[in-house]
């Protein structure tokens, strides 16, 4: 998966056809944000900070980015679909 970021180019991760899809669906999940313009401009971003907000079993053991990405986007999708909007 290929990610443009306008600050530092493009970003490359190996992720499966799963997790691809997983990111692609939260990215159009967090771009549909009501009343939030950051997140409907950069909304790949706008996870990464709202995962860094929540309390992780994993905030010990560093894991790749890839894995980082691929979690921040299921935790973000889980907790949007069963209706949490704070810090959203």
């Amino acid at each position: 998966m290929d990610m443009d970021d306008d600050f530092i180019g493009t970003l490359e991760f190996d992720l499966s056809v799963e997790d691809a899809q997983l990111v692609n669906m939260a990215i159009s999940l967090a771009a549909q944000s009501a009343g939030d313009g950051f997140a409907q401009i950069n909304p790949l971003i706008s996870i990464m900070r709202w995962w860094q907000t929540r309390p992780r079993a994993d905030a010990v053991a560093p894991i790749s980015p890839e894995k980082t990405l691929v979690e921040a986007c299921r935790r973000f999708l889980l907790a949007h679909q069963t209706g949490e909007r704070s810090g959203s």
